[in-house]
């Protein structure tokens, strides 16, 4: 396989010249179709004053360009820095000026809050390029592509340059830039290839959002291997389902919150859904039921479950086969990781408990960009650590516990969300559950849950409570139910807790 993801797009386009690489809103693009663009955008771009080394931000919504500006950059050895699209201006600006961003390409929905930052952005230098509709300045996306040159470079991308600059969800602070170079990258796109077994036959749907990693790498992996990538920005089930069945996609990925919407949409069995052969769940763990429904609707798909991050790419993968043996579990280290667990002192801990986890091997990040400090705190020798919590069970499956940070110590006694969580899910009223440690003057913190409640249902406070006390531990049994119309959630799909957390720090008071 090239080792080059511009290399690979050129030989598709050389000898599956007429293959559809790309179907969109857009319509359809063959490979040969889409090198030529890619190359006359990667040209264009150099036309306008970007140089090797140099980051382009965007902020889109999915669409074929997307790809193509990811493929454009790879071949000009720019990096792209994705903009997550519920940003408001002031995230903007951080993330833009922090990366030193020496254009921006935007969707016309955003032209007002481009706009309002224009005199805020210094180092884009006038290089604002909308996809479509009014034009900021005289840079049009089409006018662009239609200025720049058929042939590639003459001098190939570095492959140590950086090539992917996604920025953290800033759980802590501000967000971080994770330096992925483009060797590091294209090596962890061959080995997903293996992993799940992608070809040239395959066809997958992209319906996660673009300016996360791992759809990002998923539709390049698509492309790397030559099939199909059919790309929507519309997540609804009505049209997950009918692109499905439209387009015979066989694969796709989404975030749990995704699957749960999907599988208890009423419209799942008015569409041919068979051609899936392959569903990827991560980003957090799948929800026991969420799961259980999924295997019973696609009992000939095979569902996997993966725990990775974009400092560290693919780290383990739970197979089809071990979906009902290891429920709750992430699955083992995928060929090239390494993961050891940790204690406070840095010794690995026996199996069966609890440990921070820490990462080795081939695809994790560089650095954070411009952030010497954090860099340090991360990597421990040659492993990195993202501050996870986890335990092996005796045949080496790992089971995510919580984020060290969202660990609750009350009365001395270490409590991990997830597992009280996990209780919540289990009642058939709850439909999203955040549990976090309040404020307490004698047990320094006391487990609390904020809890939305399914709709038609009903239940209270004491019934959950109950409910608890018949699979957990009398200390982790939450000492107050607080019920709420909605959640504060990521543009990924996970509930924010520090968002919940923070509720009951500012008051100070917990009145159980």
């Amino acid at each position: 396989m090239p080792s080059r993801i511009g290399d690979a797009l050129y030989w598709h386009a050389t000898y599956t010249p007429d293959k559809v690489a790309i179907v969109s809103s857009a319509g359809a693009q063959t490979y040969a179709q889409l090198w030529r663009r890619v190359c006359r955008l990667g040209s264009a771009l150099a036309d306008i004053g970007l140089r090797p080394g140099d980051r382009i931000a965007l902020l889109m919504q999915n669409s074929s360009r997307y790809i193509e500006i990811y493929h454009a950059a790879a071949l000009m050895g720019l990096a792209v820095v994705p903009l997550n699209f519920r940003f408001v201006a002031a995230e903007i600006e951080y993330v833009v000026n922090h990366a030193g961003a020496g254009a921006l390409i935007f969707d016309a929905a955003f032209v007002d809050t481009v706009r309002s930052l224009r005199t805020r952005l210094p180092s884009v230098n006038g290089r604002y390029i909308i996809t479509d509709g009014e034009e900021l300045e005289p840079l049009g996306y089409e006018d662009l592509v239609a200025s720049g040159q058929d042939t590639p470079p003459s001098v190939p991308a570095d492959l140590s340059a950086c090539f992917f600059q996604g920025y953290t969800s800033g759980t802590t602070g501000f967000p971080k830039g994770c330096v992925n170079p483009h060797r590091e990258f294209a090596d962890c796109l061959r080995r997903i290839a293996t992993i799940y077994g992608i070809t040239e036959d395959d066809r997958e749907l992209v319906v996660a959002p673009l300016f996360h990693e791992a759809p990002a790498l998923f539709a390049l992996l698509q492309i790397f291997r030559g099939g199909t990538v059919i790309v929507t920005g519309d997540s609804s089930p009505t049209n997950v389902f009918a692109t499905v069945d439209r387009h015979r996609a066989t694969w796709t990925f989404m975030v749990p919150t995704m699957w749960a919407s999907m599988i208890a949409s009423e419209e799942i069995d008015r569409f041919d859904l068979r051609p899936l052969r392959l569903l990827l769940s991560g980003g957090s763990p799948l929800l026991t039921h969420t799961k259980e429904a999924i295997l019973r609707r696609f009992p000939k798909a095979g569902l996997n479950e993966f725990y990775g991050a974009t400092e560290v790419g693919l780290v383990t993968n739970l197979r089809p086969d071990d979906q009902r043996r290891k429920v709750r579990s992430v699955g083992r280290p995928v060929i090239g990781m390494f993961v050891e667990l940790r204690d406070e002192e840095g010794n690995v801990v026996p199996q069966g408990e609890v440990g921070e986890i820490h990462i080795g091997g081939a695809t994790i990040i560089r650095e954070y960009f411009n952030n010497p400090t954090a860099t340090e705190e991360a990597w421990k020798g040659r492993f990195f650590t993202l501050g996870d919590m986890g335990r092996f069970d005796d045949e080496g499956y790992l089971y995510i516990v919580d984020r060290k940070k969202d660990m609750i110590i009350s009365g001395g006694e270490n409590i991990f969300p997830n597992d009280i969580e996990e209780v919540l899910y289990r009642h058939p009223a709850v439909e999203m559950a955040a549990v976090v440690g309040a404020p307490d003057p004698k047990w320094g913190e006391i487990v609390v849950a904020a809890v939305t409640v399914r709709p038609g249902a009903t239940v209270g406070e004491a019934e959950l409570i109950a409910h608890c006390r018949e699979y957990l531990s009398t200390f982790k049994v939450p000492k107050k139910i607080d019920f709420r119309d909605q959640m504060p959630m990521s543009s990924f799909g996970k509930i924010l807790r520090r968002d919940v957390r923070k509720y009951y720090w500012q008051q100070q008071e917990v009145n159980v």
